[in-house]
């Protein structure tokens, strides 16, 4: 098939590489692939022009050409859009509208597919479904390949890694909205969710009208939904708040990389900021750390691609929990030959101890990092996301 992938900006380069490996792995699959730069002046113009050419199907991470010009051109053609969103979709919701005739729309958690059902249950998606990011690896000619032996993993010099960004304390971002129902109602799904970490948008919106006798309808869903992305940041910002300065209390020796991290290195010592670094540059660093810590952005049954990514690279992942990994992963903790350490994020205080323990004993972590590394290769790659991508776009062919 013919495919035109597009890449636009996006923070630390993340979804740039992941459009370069997903088309690197179509390449491999024997598709004709053409990538496009949406940055460049004139990144439209090859969009049509390709399209205009007898493309089947057009791809972007996060629909980001929802706004150029070209989408009308793409909506003309009767080509497959497809698109594959990495944050909850109420953070996209005006990118979510577009009445495309084979509109190919996937999320990187289960709970947000469940926003969508319920969101756009009067919308039309040739196909609405679950597709976690495939592990972004460097050419074996880069620093060669992957040594999984107790040796080498002994050699790496991060004890424990965690690339991204510190977004502060949570700000409750309708905190200066006029008084109303809905700013009430807001606020309660907002504190419902960092309360219990486990809980989605959509649920927590719905216990919190249902606490005001109302129920969730369709019309209330809609009349709503664009304000709930302040709901949605604030727990987000919660959760990790609360996990770093559990970590930074205790004294857990952090390396960070990213941006807005000084007021937390400067409260606590243990927290070390190396710079703020792009992702390619991660790439580099995961072959260098024992450990990677994982928290998950707003990620309930889903997964995030640092875990897939830092498993591949060769190194043991601390990670959140979500119902996504309890599916595809071992437990270390629970059973001997496991491929992940997990914590639970209704209990940040408990993760430091956890945490502490597995640092402790390079012997687990490299056994963990091998089988992490073994089963990532076999079931998280991009090549394994390619197939489940072109296995749906095929279909609408």
């Amino acid at each position: 098939m013919r495919l035109v992938l597009a890449r636009g900006g996006s923070q630390y380069g993340s979804l740039r590489l992941h459009l370069d490996q997903l088309a690197a792995a179509l390449t491999g699959m024997g598709h004709a692939v053409t990538v496009i730069d949406l940055l460049e002046a004139d990144g439209a113009a090859p969009v049509v022009f390709e399209i205009l050419s007898g493309a089947d199907c057009f791809f972007t991470f996060n629909g980001m050409a929802g706004e150029v010009a070209a989408m009308e051109v793409v909506r003309a053609s009767g080509c497959v859009c497809a698109t594959v969103y990495v944050d909850h979709p109420v953070h996209h919701l005006p990118r979510l509208v577009h009445e495309i005739d084979k509109q190919v729309v996937f999320f990187l958690d289960r709970t947000h597919v469940q926003f969508m059902t319920a969101w756009g249950a009067t919308r039309t998606y040739a196909h609405l479904g679950f597709l976690p990011p495939g592990a972004n690896e460097l050419p074996d000619d880069t620093l060669g390949p992957v040594d999984t032996s107790d040796e080498a993993f002994a050699r790496r010099d991060i004890p424990l890694l965690f690339t991204g960004t510190y977004r502060g304390p949570p700000t409750p971002g309708w905190i200066n909205w006029p008084d109303s129902a809905a700013k009430d109602l807001v606020a309660d799904t907002a504190q419902r969710m960092a309360a219990d970490g486990r809980l989605p948008l959509l649920d927590a919106l719905r216990a919190a009208a249902a606490a005001r006798k109302a129920r969730l309808s369709a019309e209330l869903l809609e009349s709503i939904c664009l304000l709930l992305s302040t709901a949605q940041q604030y727990a987000e910002a919660w959760h990790r708040h609360a996990v770093l300065t559990a970590l930074g209390e205790a004294g857990v020796p952090v390396e960070v990389h990213g941006i807005g991290w000084a007021p937390l290195c400067e409260r606590y010592p243990s927290f070390r900021h190396a710079g703020e670094g792009s992702f390619l540059e991660t790439l580099h660093l995961l072959r260098r750390a024992r450990i990677v810590l994982n928290i998950n952005n707003g990620f309930i049954a889903g997964g995030h691609e640092r875990v897939f990514t830092a498993m591949s690279a060769g190194a043991a992942v601390f990670s959140e929990s979500s119902r996504y990994y309890d599916d595809a992963f071992t437990d270390a903790e629970s059973t001997r030959g496991g491929e992940i350490a997990t914590f639970s994020i209704k209990r940040p205080e408990r993760a430091p101890e956890q945490l502490l323990a597995l640092m402790a004993d390079i012997p687990a972590q490299a056994a963990m990092a091998r089988a992490g590394y073994k089963r990532a290769k076999a079931e998280h790659t991009w090549e394994a996301r390619a197939a489940k991508l072109m296995k749906v776009v095929e279909g609408l062919r």
